[in-house]
């Protein structure tokens, strides 16, 4: 995700193109340079001081936005709840986490176990996007193939080759959903998990508490306090999606829309890579057409919007000592070596605009008129919903 560096190769290409054909006498053309530097001086100026005038954006937001009502919004704080049960799977997630795999031969592979497998899958005799792969470490019985496959691999040692189909349901995807597909699956190896033991021991080896009983009670701490955070950034985010519906919004300036564009592709280009498919086929399968990534870059754009009327309107504005200390909180918590070069990675201009964004937020919430709702609550907000009519909502 360099944009910067994206950014500079294209100014660079611009810059080419506008002095191509440039020719003449030696003399003439040092005349026209610097006839052209006088005047390109004087339209930096006159851009700088218009850009200034319109709050450091190439546009005044005010011809694009219409605010409605952004203050006193109604929105709901889900009350956060930790039982015991969440506990216990997030202890047990952390267990088969540090698990140790031995790799063995002496019998079939059995649920719990990981094997290593090359496959391909077909639908209607023809692969189809992330149904092939070779060298993939799967855990039986995690869930994490469709229904069916798995279990067909239980039973089978290593040098096997299993065929077999499973079905995909109905709502997997618009390619795949709800057809048969064809697998052949040859196993690598088998490796038995080694689990660690749940005791006393296992708990000082990997925090500072002596007992599982001041393990569980710390780890119900924490999981509280991630509810907490994911609660009020929900309420949070409702504000903010409030605040864009009720405004009315008409076009937009290209600029904004290239820059927001650009970030998304590159987001997903870099998601792409992580994954090991081509961008083309993460679109296909996660994002859906080119209008659907449109779309999604308006809605972006529509929001970056609003919440530069807001600030404007407010007064809201980051000043340096507030842009340093947010660059270094994301710095530091995407473990980038350097201020430096996080800002070098990301760029300032999208750096402030989260910032801004955080701000805007903030704002958002403070002045909302926020009810708590509980686990119960909302358990019969789904039940009621559940029971209107078709057609309601």
């Amino acid at each position: 995700m360099r944009r910067r560096h994206y950014l500079l190769a294209i100014v660079a290409l611009l810059g080419l193109a506008m002095f191509a054909g440039c020719g003449g006498k030696k003399q003439d053309g040092e005349e026209k340079a610097d006839t052209k530097e006088e005047a390109g001086t004087s339209q930096k100026e006159e851009d700088g001081q218009k850009k200034e005038e319109q709050g450091g954006q190439g546009y005044k937001v005010e011809d694009y936005v219409t605010l409605g009502e952004y203050k006193g919004l109604s929105v709901e704080y889900y009350i956060p709840e930790v039982t015991d049960d969440d506990v216990q799977m997030t202890i047990q997630g952390e267990l088969e986490d540090s698990a140790e795999y031995t790799e063995i031969t002496d019998r079939p592979a059995q649920e719990g176990d990981s094997v290593n497998i090359d496959f391909v899958g077909t639908v209607d005799g023809q692969e189809f996007d992330g149904g092939s792969a070779e060298g993939y470490d799967l855990v039986l019985g995690s869930g994490e193939f469709v229904e069916g496959f798995e279990e067909n691999l239980i039973g089978k040692n290593a040098g096997d080759t299993a065929k077999f189909t499973v079905t995909f349901p109905e709502d997997y995807d618009e390619e795949i959903g709800g057809k048969e597909a064809e697998f052949s699956v040859t196993v690598n190896a088998v490796n038995q998990a080694s689990v660690p033991e749940y005791n006393d021991a296992y708990v000082a080896s990997v925090s500072d508490c002596k007992t599982t009983a001041e393990y569980e009670a710390q780890k119900k701490e924490e999981l509280l306090e991630d509810e907490k955070s994911n609660s009020l950034m929900e309420a949070q985010e409702e504000a903010l999606s409030q605040a864009v519906e009720n405004a009315t919004l008409e076009g937009y300036p290209q600029e904004l829309y290239d820059t927001l564009r650009q970030e998304t592709v590159e987001n997903y280009q870099l998601f792409a890579e992580f994954m090991g498919v081509e961008y083309e086929d993460f679109l296909a399968e996660y994002v859906g057409s080119e209008e659907d990534l449109e779309a999604e870059v308006l809605i972006g754009v529509n929001e970056a919007l609003v919440v530069q009327a807001i600030a404007e309107k407010e007064g809201l504005q980051v000043d340096d000592e507030e842009y340093q200390a947010d660059l270094k909180k994301m710095a530091e918590e995407e473990e980038y070596d350097s201020l430096e070069e996080y800002e070098e990675e990301y760029g300032k201009d999208y750096i402030m605009r989260q910032i801004l964004r955080s701000k805007v937020i903030d704002f958002l919430y403070s002045s909302a008129e926020v009810s708590e709702v509980s686990a119960e609550d909302m358990e019969e907000e789904l039940e009621s919903s559940d029971g209107e009519p078709e057609g309601e909502e």
